[in-house]
This record gives C-alpha cells, sequence and structure tokens, in this order.
C-alpha cells in the first residue's frame, strides 16, 4: 500500500481526545523498555481489536505529536518530562493531535507544524477578557 492511500485512510479515521488518552495511559503502563514501536502496536492491537486501522492511526498521531513536542515547537503547552518518561499536555494540542491531518513520509508521521499550532490557537479558549 502506498504511503498517499495509508494516510488518507488513517486521516479518515475518526479518533477522539479519550482514545488518545486511553492509548497514552495504557502505554505509560509498560514497562519502559517495552514503549518502543512493537509494544505500542501490541497495546494498540489489544485497544482497538475491533478496528485495526483506528489503532493505527492512534499510534500514528501519538507518534506525530510526540515529534512536535521533542521538537520544542508547543513551549507553553505541554510540561517538561517527568521521570517515569511522562509529559503533561494542554488540552487544546490532544484535541489538535485528534483531528488534524497527518502527514505520512518515509517511515515517519507527522503534522504540519504550522497548521497544527494554529488548530491549537483556535482550540484554546481564551483566559480573562480584554
Amino acid at each position: 500500500m502506498s504511503d498517499a492511500k495509508l494516510q488518507n485512510e488513517l486521516n479518515a479515521v475518526s479518533i477522539s481526545v479519550d482514545e488518545l488518552l486511553l492509548a497514552t495511559e495504557e502505554v505509560h503502563k509498560l514497562p519502559p523498555e517495552d514503549r518502543n514501536w512493537e509494544g505500542r502496536l501490541h497495546t494498540m492491537a489489544r485497544l482497538f481489536h475491533s478496528s485495526p486501522r483506528k489503532g493505527l492511526a492512534i499510534e500514528y498521531r501519538l507518534v506525530a505529536m510526540n515529534r512536535m513536542l521533542e521538537a520544542g515547537v508547543l513551549p507553553g503547552w505541554a510540561t517538561p518530562q517527568d521521570s517515569d518518561g511522562a509529559v503533561r499536555v494542554a488540552e487544546p494540542v490532544w484535541e489538535a493531535t485528534a483531528i488534524e491531518p497527518l502527514i505520512l513520509g518515509e517511515r515517519e508521521a507527522h503534522f504540519d507544524q504550522a497548521s497544527f499550532l494554529r488548530r491549537v490557537l483556535l482550540l484554546a479558549e481564551p483566559e480573562g477578557n480584554a
């Protein structure tokens, strides 16, 4: 299957923030040495056994969000990494992760950074008033 076809199929899968959070929580229950690609895919298969495409779409979306966090393009939207590897991420980032189009390249999934950041800002509720 071509990257373009897989990308279209994965972008057509409806993903909720709750599903992203569930997958993340389950992956963090794994021993650190099992949080690799294989361990995460086994977790997705277990959680979303009735919809393998959903499990794969969630995995790719989480990887793409993680790439954004590691690249430092989401300052202020996430806390520094905890000792267990966890990072607390603001709700608008999760929401954008669930709906922003995935881009599949050779062996990698990512989001368009500018589009993702615009989406996060649109989803963020303003605090206070001016």
